[in-house]
């Protein structure tokens, strides 16, 4: 393919494409039979790297109800998901995401009873922790009080509440064992990533295992999964980082956790700490000081929600980078706002703090709990705006440049804990994962949420385009 009118580096270039990058220059004329793709001007980028997604959970989030009914007072909020979920297409499982007490209070089956008693529904705290189920889908997924499942909550009766936390797992063999499954549409997905210009993901779910490697590379040799792809998971896969997810309110035993670290440390693999609160990431520290070191590279932590100066020096003391998710500012900011002190707010989702203190700090999704758009995230990373355009803790915010920079950086270099020196730069030889901007880089910069996106290519293969740009 050739690439003619491209913007790059600050010169209009032409580029010849295969799987890498075969030839840059002012003008290179078409060859017999040579596809070309006018540029029109636009800026063409490194394809970008998503660090931190849920490939499966935004795929089934893509094709789910929102659950997010705005503000106003609880019983307004009630009645608006209520008539969202009288107008839920099908005759199934309703399969509801984004849900936060804020609007609706605390639920349960007797709730969502109240809300929806003529199908099976199941709803996801916005958190991504916690699923609520009416009583049809208790029953559905043939859940009763007696099997003590952990995860599964019980009221103060020993009743089956309808409240499943951190137990994804579960639900998902229930649903395949009772034929009430409905794959995620991963192949949808991946093509709405591509028209965002994203080449590549890393799937940080912590139950990911062998199998779940096996699916991510079948849907990538069927081309339904278009992206390059990493995974992380469970102790029971012999590579890739191991997620530790920790949670404040139930932490395991410290020597559990070190020797889960050391296992690891046999097989080669490193180790990414999930880390929303003060108390995880000192416990998570607390265990590396008492585990092996890793041979080579260096572990993670993920979205370092909340991270004071003196845990960020010693992060940097380790090499550790810090996977954040700007854009839940920009997602939830209101919320944080009037929940938080501002001590917190100071420390949430730092930026620009982290990097003075020696941290490489990278910016991602988080999808399908936070916004999949790497153009917002990038633009949140920069003016800290909240939806509604308060700023939440403007002292982190960092250029344009920087927060895009964390989706340039290759997965190899992350790994090895290398400084955003390293990220990917359009030149010849190099794999041609191509992002091509409808506007010059520049012309965007103060806006970086409006960038839009012409075409992208992966390997040299068109996976989106725009019409216009096909001479």
């Amino acid at each position: 393919m050739l690439i003619k009118n491209a913007w790059l580096n600050g010169c209009a270039v032409d580029l010849r494409v295969g799987e890498v990058i075969q030839q840059i220059a002012p003008q290179l004329t078409p060859v017999i039979g040579e596809t070309v793709l006018n540029a029109r001007g636009g800026e063409l980028l490194p394809g970008l790297h998503d660090h931190h997604i849920h490939v499966f959970a935004a795929a089934a989030a893509y094709g789910s109800l929102d659950c997010d009914v705005g503000s106003g007072a609880v019983g307004d909020c009630r009645d608006r998901l209520a008539q969202r979920l009288r107008g839920a297409a099908g005759s199934g499982w309703i399969r509801g995401v984004s849900y936060h007490e804020q609007q609706l209070g605390e639920l349960d089956r007797w709730a969502l009873d109240e809300l929806c008693s003529d199908r099976p529904l199941r709803i996801q705290h916005r958190s991504g922790k916690l699923w609520v189920c009416n009583s049809l889908g208790l029953e559905s997924l043939q859940l009763n009080a007696s099997e003590q499942i952990d995860g599964v909550e019980l009221d103060a009766q020993g009743r089956l509440n309808g409240r499943i936390v951190r137990n994804d797992k579960l639900i998902a063999q229930r649903l395949t064992s009772t034929g009430g499954n409905v794959q995620p549409d991963v192949r949808g997905f991946s093509r709405m990533l591509a028209r965002l210009g994203v080449v590549g993901v890393t799937d940080t779910s912590a139950h990911n295992n062998q199998q779940s490697r096996q699916e991510f590379e079948r849907l990538r040799r069927e081309g339904d999964l278009l992206q390059r792809f990493n995974v992380m998971g469970d102790d029971s896969l012999d590579s890739g980082y191991l997620k530790i997810l920790l949670d404040g309110d139930r932490l395991p035993p410290l020597e559990d956790l070190v020797r889960r670290i050391n296992a690891a440390r046999t097989k080669g693999r490193n180790v990414a700490f999930h880390c929303v609160s003060h108390l995880e990431l000192v416990f998570a520290l607390a265990a590396l000081a008492d585990a092996s070191e890793p041979e080579e590279g260096f572990d993670r932590i993920e979205h370092g929600s909340v991270i004071s100066d003196e845990m960020a020096l010693r992060l940097a003391d380790l090499g550790m980078p810090v996977i954040t998710q700007p854009a839940f500012l920009y997602a939830k900011g209101e919320q944080y706002l009037a929940d938080l002190t501002e001590i917190e707010l100071a420390n949430l989702y730092r930026f620009r703090g982290l990097q003075d203190l020696g941290v490489s700090v990278v910016a991602s999704s988080d999808a399908p709990y936070g916004p999949v758009n790497p153009w917002q995230v990038i633009a949140t990373a920069a003016n800290r705006q909240t939806a509604a355009g308060a700023v939440v803790g403007s002292r982190e915010s960092v250029h344009v440049e920087d927060a895009l920079a964390g989706y340039l950086t290759p997965t190899s270099a992350l790994n090895q804990g290398l400084p955003f020196a390293r990220a990917r730069k359009l030149e010849v030889g190099m794999p041609a994962d191509v992002c091509l901007l409808e506007q010059r880089w520049s012309e965007v910069l103060g806006q970086a949420g409006s960038a839009t996106v012409g075409a992208t290519l992966i390997g040299g293969s068109t996976v989106f385009v725009k019409d216009e740009y096909e001479a």
